[in-house]
């Protein structure tokens, strides 16, 4: 408790302040209060002493005549008339030999016996009294042992006259040497009085120092207040400030030295929030800068491919309509063609990839039987120098994903590890592996959630990068290798799969002595599902299909595709027009095939006419690239099946029998022999 006080008091400037202060305060009220009772204590006790001093002499006086002839009865008055006052507890008057002539005390209320004249003792006044009476006619007082009572002593004077008026004042009196001793007289005050206005002049005092102290704590309190709330403004303030909550005034409360410090960091404010602005416009400046050249360098980049493979496919095209159809180079130059142009689409799909637009349908599934079929096939592909390694752990958890994109991350890895060792050979060593991720695990980042991961990792033993390179090696169209080796969306790429997985991958590498990347893939708990269906043979059907796309080309090698499927096709160029088809006989067809992109009505608005006039229509969206709000949109639809373009004959011919066995789910397989509007007819164009 009171290292808390103690801390809270060192980190208090205001409670500091008015302790100091109400301390302060207090020492001054006490000592004010010490000083006027000890004042006025003894103005009381001197005022006690002068008035019962003054009383004596007035009774010394008034007591000669009674004193000179021992009358008691000439006594009665004097003592009667000093009785009056309220302090007085005991009056004696004695002879001049110190026998006591009479007497009265308070608590009796009545004269004493006068003595017995036989003894002459009683009543004997102490010799050192009786000589300081002789010694001095003024009155004086003795204090007794008790301290509850005062004596106060004085001569009985008498004389043969009075010489003038100040005779009938006590001392002086009397010419010198004209004073004759005849008695003395005594009187006992009691201080019970003095000590009762003692005691309410100390609760006076005390009040009057509890007062100016509540007082003088308030002005003090009010003052700090004054002086705290503005500094306390004035750091809530800069912690805003330092939050980075730039531009925020603080009000300026006063005109003295605090409000001078507010408006100085209102000034420091603003200049910041001045020059957080400047520097936002210069970052700005900056990415719009790095995009541009990005740009540039893709563009660069996909101009150099897509040259390259444009010029085959020119290059093979050009010599297929010189050679004559009995040439025997013919079907060779047929699958040039055909590579060239799966080329073409791969670099598309890598771009999308990239930009995070392609469309991969992602299950549970294993990475292992992944991994060993893709080891299988770079294993052909990479040079004899160079030894294969790996370490895959086995009954290890699925990973959400795509097959097609596992086996894309490890080729590219596993090709950039065979090109750093292509010179001098080495070891490629591929691992699999499954830990757990914690919270607080330096190897979580941002992006990632804490859980169970499996690691993929691959090693070389090349020449490893340095740090410049390293930090780039994820950039787009970076690549260290020559012109024409490499586009550089390898590892681009691969870093774009991964964080769309919600994993992240890591580089470790020295100069001269290799490099290692190190995958996570977050686990599920599902089961990994069954591999999708594959047909030995194109699948064929008799449906009549309404086939729409804008470009003319595309719809004529479409329709002659699907004619061979044995499919009866009713073709359009026009959105437009393949709905007033569509309308004019809504029961002539078994399923739509659109392109998306198209001018004055989309393939999904198409899609959504179709489906009001026929609801159990089922529908198959054609399209260069997809993202979540598309699919969505077709999920929503009630689309059956998603086709990337550039269009393959096989999985045209799979998505077409799964979306006529199943049009409520898309991509989902099975004949549909239920179809009431399964009907053969003519091909229309």
């Amino acid at each position: 408790m009171q290292l808390t006080f103690l801390k809270f008091f060192k980190k208090k400037f205001g409670i500091k302040i008015f302790l100091s202060g109400a301390c302060l305060i207090f020492i001054i009220s006490s000592s004010f209060t010490a000083f006027f009772y000890h004042y006025q204590s003894k103005s009381l006790t001197e005022a006690l002493i002068q008035n019962n001093l003054l009383l004596t002499g007035i009774l010394a006086y008034n007591s000669k005549i009674g004193v000179f002839s021992e009358n008691e009865e000439l006594l009665r008055n004097p003592v009667d008339g000093i009785f009056q006052q309220e302090e007085i507890v005991e009056v004696s008057i004695y002879d001049l030999n110190g026998r006591l002539l009479t007497k009265r005390e308070r608590s009796e209320m009545q004269h004493a016996k006068k003595p017995d004249k036989a003894d002459k003792t009683v009543g004997l006044i102490e010799p050192r009294i009786v000589a300081k009476l002789r010694a001095s006619a003024s009155p004086f007082y003795l204090e007794k042992e008790n301290k509850n009572k005062v004596e106060f002593w004085s001569s009985v004077v008498a004389s043969s006259g009075y010489g003038s008026a100040e005779s009938l004042f006590i001392e002086n009196a009397l010419p010198p040497g004209k004073e004759r001793i005849i008695g003395f007289v005594r009187i006992t005050v009691g201080k019970s009085l003095l000590n009762k206005m003692l005691s309410v002049l100390l609760v006076k005092s005390v009040l009057i120092g509890i007062i100016f102290l509540i007082v003088g704590s308030g002005i003090i309190y009010f003052a700090v207040k004054r002086i705290v709330n503005p500094l306390n403004t004035l750091i809530k303030g800069v912690e805003t400030l330092g939050r980075g909550n730039f531009g925020e005034n603080v009000p300026i409360e006063t005109e003295d030295e605090i409000g001078n410090l507010a408006m100085a960091f209102n000034q420091m404010s603003e200049s910041l929030l001045r020059r957080e602005t400047e520097k936002k416009q210069l970052e700005e400046r900056l990415r719009h800068s790095q995009r541009m050249e990005t740009v540039g360098t893709l563009a660069g980049g996909i101009a150099h491919d897509f040259n390259n493979i444009l010029g085959i496919i020119m290059g093979y095209a050009e010599i297929a309509s010189t050679t004559p159809l009995e040439k025997t180079d013919m079907p060779r130059i047929l699958r040039e063609i055909l590579k060239a142009g799966t080329r073409a689409k791969d670099l598309v799909q890598q771009i999308l990839i990239f930009s995070r637009q392609g469309y991969q349908e992602r299950n549970p599934l294993l990475i292992k039987p992944l991994v060993e079929e893709a080891l299988r096939m770079i294993g052909v592909s990479l040079p004899a120098a160079i030894e294969i390694r790996h370490n895959l752990k086995s009954r290890l958890s699925p990973v959400l994903s795509d097959p097609s994109q596992i086996h894309q991350v490890l080729m590219n890895l596993c090709t950039n590890a065979g090109h750093a060792m292509q010179d001098g050979g080495g070891v490629l060593e591929v691992k699999l592996d499954e830990g757990e991720i914690s919270a607080g695990d330096p190897d979580l980042s941002v992006n990632m959630q804490p859980g169970r991961y499996q690691v993929l990792t691959v090693s070389d033993t090349g020449t490893g990068m340095d740090a410049s390179v390293k930090e780039r090696i994820f950039d787009p169209f970076f690549t260290t290798k020559g012109p024409g080796k490499g586009t550089g969306l390898g590892l681009s790429v691969v870093h774009g799969i991964i964080r769309s997985h919600g994993g992240k991958i890591n580089c470790y590498s020295v100069p001269g002595k290799g490099a290692t990347f190190q995958v996570y893939f977050p686990t599920v708990k599902e089961e990994p599902s069954e591999k999708p269906d594959k047909f030995d043979s194109i699948p064929r059907g008799r449906e009549r299909i309404l086939f729409v796309d804008d470009e003319a080309a595309l719809v004529d090698i479409s329709e002659q595709m699907l004619q061979s499927f044995g499919y009866h096709v009713v073709a359009r160029t026009s959105s437009i027009e393949a709905l007033e088809a569509f309308r004019t006989k809504p029961d002539q067809f078994d399923l739509l095939i659109t392109d998306n992109i198209m001018p004055n009505m989309t393939g999904v608005e198409l899609a959504k006419e179709i489906k009001r006039i026929r609801p159990d229509m089922p529908v198959i969206l054609c399209t260069g690239f997809s993202d979540t709000v598309m699919e969505e949109t077709a999920k929503a639809l009630g689309i059956a099946g998603l086709i990337m373009k550039p269009i393959i004959r096989g999985n045209m011919a799979g998505v077409i029998r799964r979306a006529l066995g199943h049009g409520e789910e898309m991509g989902t397989a099975g004949p549909n022999p239920n179809n009431p509007h399964t009907r053969a007819g003519h091909n229309e164009r």
